[in-house]
């Protein structure tokens, strides 16, 4: 609705202004001034909040973000380290893979963990299933935690990417400050 009037404003700016009888223009002028300002503002804060949403963000702040809020965060930290084309997966039933990200050509599946304790064998295992279901070319698990030696041991039979807690900070740089 903004949008609709934000372009009948700027379409009475720049061709109806001249055409309008002059009558008109005291309460029109500053209508599309003000609708036209709006519609600036609005979409300057939705911008400011998609491109800067975790701007500044601790580790301790990602170690209260419920599940989705984390794969949101995960979703938004890959983008900002060089992948393309992410997309998250449906919250139920995505089949072991949360995020799908591409980089250098190879898409890469990842299940976003938010932990307190020791991730283990399940993740590593789900992950390599949903690889092999939406036919990625890798897979990882990324978690705010550490992973147990089990899970450690099983991501390098099976070749898949382990991001604990250290590797996430190192990640978190790249975020705007």
């Amino acid at each position: 609705m903004l949008t609709v009037g934000f372009l009948a404003a700027l379409v009475y700016s720049f061709w109806a202004r001249g055409v309008v009888p002059l009558v008109w223009k005291p309460r029109l002028d500053p209508t599309a001034f003000g609708v036209i300002s709006l519609w600036v503002v609005v979409n300057a804060i939705l911008v400011y909040r998609h491109h800067f949403r975790y701007r500044d963000l601790q580790m301790e702040n990602v170690d209260i973000m419920d599940g989705a809020e984390f794969e949101a965060f995960c979703a938004y930290l890959l983008r900002r380290n060089s992948f393309k084309h992410i997309e998250v997966t449906q919250a139920s039933g995505d089949q072991g893979i949360d995020v799908i990200g591409t980089k250098k050509g190879e898409r890469v599946g990842f299940q976003c963990k938010r932990y307190t304790g020791f991730v283990g064998n399940k993740a590593v295992q789900e992950v390599w299933a949903g690889q092999n279901y939406y036919k990625l070319d890798a897979a990882a698990v990324i978690t705010n935690s550490e992973f147990s030696d089990s899970a450690k041991e099983l991501a390098e039979q099976l070749g898949v990417m382990l991001i604990d807690r250290t590797r996430l900070r190192r990640m978190m740089k790249r975020l705007p400050s």
